[in-house]
């Protein structure tokens, strides 16, 4: 380093600022000066905030589930790509731990640099990630579950994963769905302490209605877990006052809505005739912000309806998110995706071959240098 000129402190921030976490890893073996730098807490908040806010610099992470007759298990393959998929797209095969494959599903969650991961088959296996530094942290069972049986459960555990900027915490939110009783039992584990706590502030539910509440549907923003119900509302948990909040969907949003993130807000997406339609939650009200053709309107294609429980649902295709630039995008059945200009009422239908065709989880996400000090397993 003594070849280099020396430039102030502000101007070296500045440039650590703009680049990825994978360059910043690799400078941190420079000079003491650089791993002093970029190992700050400071600097690795701000760094996480400027990541977050740049939609340029998010990624999408997609769970591929194959099923092996031979063996009767599963096979999880995760993946991680730039969030504007194009053609060209390359993809990271991220490694997990062995033991998810003898789970039936794998949902994917994240928040704040880091992806909070859940299995569920009689057992749970919950565990946080930083693909980054490919390190994993295992999350032990909570308190209700070490001492409950299973079947005491209508369903599996419903799980939340969202940062506390009060607490400056990640925590984990575990609901269970209980059959004997009128009410569920909510936990709070704190990463920083990694410890399991109960809390009392709940809403009731009815026996015959209690799977019909926290649809796996996550989105978590600044500080709010937001889940989609399957009786049309988002229900929202505070971290800060650990409350509860239910807002209803309006009935013009049509049937089976979706929650996503919006930028650095909250929508949801629905069907209503020949219609897709974004809307976006403003301050308790909701605001229809989006309107354009579904995709089995905009392709033409015949209509293929899939059984599911005995009940048939119209099967064409996923909506993913919204791209940086606007565009809509959405993953056909086939493997293949449609991305559609609003303004100019176009669309085009490209193929990465990387990205796995079937994909039963996926979560944006940001890369980050987090550890909170966390113990990796």
């Amino acid at each position: 380093m003594d070849g280099l000129p020396h430039l102030p402190g502000d101007i070296v921030n500045s440039i650590f600022f703009k680049l990825p976490v994978k360059s910043l890893t690799r400078f941190k073996s420079c000079c003491k000066s650089w791993y002093g730098c970029i190992d700050d807490a400071d600097f690795i908040k701000s760094h996480l905030h400027k990541s977050s806010i740049d939609i340029s610099r998010k990624k999408i992470i997609l769970v591929n589930s194959i099923f092996l007759r031979r063996e009767g298990t599963h096979k999880f393959k995760i993946v991680s790509t730039e969030a504007s998929i194009n053609a060209d797209s390359k993809v990271v095969y991220l490694n997990i731990p062995e033991f998810f494959n003898d789970y039936f599903s794998l949902e994917v969650f994240s928040c704040s640099g880091l992806i909070f991961m859940t299995s569920y088959e009689i057992r749970y296996c919950m565990t946080l990630f930083n693909p980054v530094v490919g390190k994993y942290k295992l999350i032990p069972n909570s308190l209700f579950s070490q001492k409950t049986k299973p079947n005491r459960c209508s369903i599996s555990p419903i799980f939340g994963f969202a940062y506390d900027f009060v607490a400056e915490d990640y925590k984990v939110i575990c609901v269970h769905c209980l059959i004997d009783v009128n009410f569920n039992v909510v936990e709070v584990y704190s990463v920083k302490n990694q410890c399991w706590r109960a809390i009392h502030n709940t809403f009731p539910v009815s026996p015959d209605s209690y799977y019909q509440h926290l649809y796996s549907n996550q989105v978590s923003l600044n500080g709010v877990i937001h889940r989609m119900s399957y009786n049309g509302a988002v229900i929202s948990f505070h971290l800060v006052d650990e409350k509860f909040i239910v807002t209803p969907v309006p009935s013009t949003c049509g049937e089976r809505p979706t929650l996503h993130a919006l930028g650095d807000g909250v929508c949801v997406f629905t069907t209503v005739g020949g219609e897709n339609l974004i809307w976006s939650l403003e301050k308790d009200r909701w605001n229809c912000i989006n309107k354009f053709p579904t995709l089995l309107s905009l392709l033409g294609i015949p209509i293929l309806y899939v059984p599911i429980a005995g009940v048939k649902y119209l099967s064409v295709g996923a909506f993913l998110f919204v791209k940086e630039n606007g565009n809509i995008l959405w993953r056909k059945h086939n493997g293949s995706f449609i991305e559609y200009d609003l303004p100019k009422n176009e669309y085009t239908e490209f193929e990465s071959k990387q990205v796995p065709p079937f994909t039963a989880s996926k979560a944006l996400y940001v890369e980050s240098l987090v550890s909170l000090k966390i113990p990796w397993d």
